[in-house]
This record gives structure tokens, C-alpha cells and sequence, in this order.
């Protein structure tokens, strides 16, 4: 099975959530297999599209990159924490 579109993609991952119960050697479990290699070869190919992850600083050794807080300190409760 070779996944060529979203769409594709979709259907196949939906299927293969249908079949997950599926019984060991039945012929469910053999098309949930070959659903999941197709997904998984999907994913591998098309990793660059979803790659989630820090981004690099625009300047080395700076904290200034998008995914930084626009502010220092720490997040709302955290600082409401209290040692035991």
C-alpha cells in the first residue's frame, strides 16, 4: 500500500484505529500491519513537514529566538510552589 495524499493519509489512519482490536493472525490484523507500514513510511517521508522543536537562536548564545517567553521569570503557579 503506498499512502499519496492528506486525504489518503486520513482514510488510512482511520481504518487503522478501527482495526486495532483486531485478534493476532486474523486477516484484520494482516491489513491493520500493512496500514501501519504505510503510515509509518508516510511519516518518515514527510517528517520535514511536522518537525516540531527549538529553533535556532539568531544570535549565538542569546535567548531571543520566537520560542523563548517574551519574559523572564517563571510561569504563573511555579512560583506559588512551596518545599514540604
Amino acid at each position: 500500500m503506498f499512502i499519496q495524499n492528506h486525504t489518503e493519509y486520513a482514510a488510512a489512519a482511520e481504518r487503522a484505529n478501527a482495526l486495532s482490536d483486531a485478534p493476532e493472525g486474523s486477516d484484520a490484523a494482516h491489513e491493520l500491519a500493512i496500514l501501519i507500514e504505510a503510515l509509518r513510511k508516510w511519516d518518515e517521508e514527510h517528517a520535514g513537514e511536522n518537525a516540531h522543536g527549538p529553533e535556532t537562536n539568531p544570535e549565538p548564545g542569546s535567548n531571543l529566538s520566537p520560542d523563548d517567553l517574551p519574559m523572564s521569570g517563571l510561569p504563573g503557579n511555579l512560583g506559588k510552589l512551596k518545599a514540604d
